[in-house]
């Protein structure tokens, strides 16, 4: 059996459930010959649908179940219901699911369970503060710049390794839920789900992070070797330095050999960043990325455009230096561009460069120019700092306004 896609298993699974009131997740996934994390994922989907309800190992029909609902029939009277069918098929390709399927973007990258402390201020060392708000909630450079792409309309597959313990089915329950296209979860046997320490400054919206890696730096050969079709399939690939330096190189490299456009968010900067270069075609660091990069420090236009030459001699063709409330700068074939900040009620800074960094492969991969993905993705972060959370991804839709 060829592969089914989302759809086409939501569909067969209403279908078969309107034969069958319960079924287990095991005979789905045997029947559809997938994994059963997909699987379970599909039917986190269908329950927020409100069409079956989940039981320990299986599922069953709900009280509003609609066999239909994923039929073409029923999705092209969806489709039809706001506009006519000649006013749908007039639209340019870029408007449509072709355009989005045909440009897919695969992400490498981590996912953390974010443990966040509001305060009034940074506590001094040794001191002891009392936190305004705690919260737990989904991040990882990794995943959320995966959901900001998807949010962006593009077609993500994110890959992402997590432990075997009380946060691995958080993370499943918060993937299902992105939009996220396909979703590669491995999960370690050792190690437990990836966790951040996030302390934000209330007053100002800046951020403290402390990050225990996990089971995001265990991504095996094997593992990388597994997804490589879905590597090679991509027309462009995004990383962060958060997974284990081993598995980032071996999959940038397939991604270089097959043509596959690759993007690196050199964050946290890591000692072995410079060998990577040589499979870059974007990289995207922030200031502190940069001048550890090139021991050149950052402080203003000036010495980020050095930086940002530098990082091209280096072997990278299209740099991209973003500067916080200074703006972004780019520099590709010789030429320097500038992208001006943004004016916005700033709340929570966590997350930002990730929200700029999924909206912009997110418009590189439309075939949008490099100043024209960067001005969407420079606004799609603006409206990403005024939220709370660094998973706490805006809509596509603001941005237009916003710009």
């Amino acid at each position: 059996m060829n592969k089914l896609s989302r759809n086409e298993r939501l569909t067969v699974i209403l279908k078969l459930l309107s034969e069958h009131n319960t079924l287990s997740n095991a005979q789905l996934a045997r029947l559809l010959q997938v994994t059963p994390k997909t699987i379970r994922c599909d039917l986190v989907h269908l329950e927020r649908e409100k069409q079956v309800i989940r039981r320990h190992g299986g599922v069953q029909r709900s009280a509003e179940f609609d066999a239909d609902k994923y039929s073409l029939d029923s999705l092209l009277s969806q489709l039809t219901a706001s506009r006519p069918l000649s006013a749908l098929m007039t639209q340019s390709l870029s408007d449509d699911g072709v355009s989005k399927m045909n440009n897919k973007i695969f992400i490498l990258g981590s996912f953390n369970v974010d443990i966040v402390s509001k305060l009034e201020r940074f506590p001094q060392a040794g001191e002891t503060l009392h936190s305004l708000t705690n919260s737990i909630g989904a991040g990882g450079k990794g995943a959320n710049q995966a959901f900001a792409a998807a949010k962006s309309g593009a077609n993500i597959t994110f890959m992402t390794k997590i432990g075997k313990d009380q946060f691995s089915h958080f993370a499943k329950e918060h993937l299902a839920g992105t939009g996220i296209d396909n979703t590669i979860i491995i999960e370690s046997e050792t190690s437990p789900t990836g966790n951040a320490l996030i302390y934000v400054c209330e007053p100002t919206g800046e951020n403290m992070i402390a990050v225990h890696s996990g089971a995001n730096t265990e991504i095996t050969q094997s593992e990388v070797s597994q997804a490589e079709q879905h590597i090679v399939g991509a027309k462009l690939f995004l990383t962060q330095l958060e997974n284990n330096i081993d598995a980032i190189r071996q999959s940038m490299m397939i991604a270089a050999e097959h043509g596959v456009k690759v993007v690196l968010n050199p964050a946290p900067y890591h000692e072995q960043t410079p060998e990577l270069l040589r499979y870059v075609d974007v990289i995207t660091p922030n200031e502190t990325e940069a001048s550890l990069m090139t021991g050149i420090e950052v402080t203003d236009l000036s010495s980020a455009k050095l930086a940002a030459k530098k990082i091209n001699q280096m072997g990278v063709k299209t740099v991209v230096i973003t500067r916080g409330s200074q703006g972004v700068l780019l520099y590709e074939d010789e030429r320097f561009m500038e992208v001006g900040a943004i004016k916005c009620a700033v709340t929570d800074t966590t997350g930002a460069g990730d929200a700029f960094n999924g909206a912009l492969v997110a418009r590189l991969v439309e075939g949008e120019t490099l100043l024209d993905a960067a001005r969407y993705a420079n606004a799609y972060a603006s409206l990403a700092v005024e939220r709370e959370g660094a998973a706490n991804m805006p809509d596509a839709a603001l941005v237009a306004a916003r710009l």
